[in-house]
């Protein structure tokens, strides 16, 4: 019969995985679970969400468990994974565009009178436009930052220096302000401002 107590260590723990040992796969289960949910859960501020994407992670790692091969500590292999997930979560249409949605409606809050609707739409059109268009890198900074990360948390999840985060959505502004005052020179400056006030707040 398969033994797996509580106590034991991580290394020993991935070995008895790797032998096809469901007890310590229960073992690692529990000792992680509700810490990987705490983490993703904390990024994406979605309960569902961070529970599937935690459910799959340690799915994958039992399905994958023959092909393991970890150069880091176990906690810091499935933490770094849990970031990777969280990223691939954010990379997909309809994330994504949750997220320039919650963006967008956060910048018509900011704009008064009776150009709010307009504006609001005017900026929706250009900003989806112009994020396609971006280097991976440079899209991927803004939409993270439209999601109210932190520059340092973007530079961790994608594995960038934090200068070249703040370059990137430095550019990304530049862009979307050169956009604006091309094809709405008469009010470019209040929606640039708008977005200028949300992407580069910390």
């Amino acid at each position: 019969m398969q033994q797996c107590d509580n106590p034991t260590a991580d290394p020993e723990l991935l070995e008895m995985l790797k032998e096809d040992n469901t007890i310590a796969f229960d073992v690692l289960f529990n000792r992680y679970w509700k810490l990987l949910f705490v983490a993703a859960h904390t990024r994406l501020n979605d309960e569902e969400a961070a529970k599937d994407l935690v459910q799959n992670l340690l799915i994958e790692v039992w399905q994958k468990r023959n092909e393991l091969q970890i150069n880091t500590t176990l906690e810091q292999y499935l933490f770094g994974a849990v970031k990777l997930k969280v990223l691939h979560h954010f990379r997909s249409e309809s994330i994504r565009q949750n997220a320039m949605d919650n963006a967008l409606a956060r910048m018509a809050d900011l704009i008064d009178g009776a150009e709010t609707l307009s504006s609001y739409f005017d900026l929706e059109k250009i900003v989806s436009q112009e994020v396609e268009e971006m280097p991976v890198n440079m899209k991927r900074s803004f939409l993270l930052r439209s999601d109210s990360y932190t520059v340092k948390e973007i530079a961790e999840n994608l594995n960038l220096a934090e200068q070249t985060v703040s370059n990137n959505i430095t550019e990304a502004l530049k862009r979307l302000k050169r956009r604006l005052k091309m094809e709405y020179p008469d009010r470019y400056m209040n929606c640039f401002i708008c977005l200028a006030i949300l992407f580069t707040q910390t």
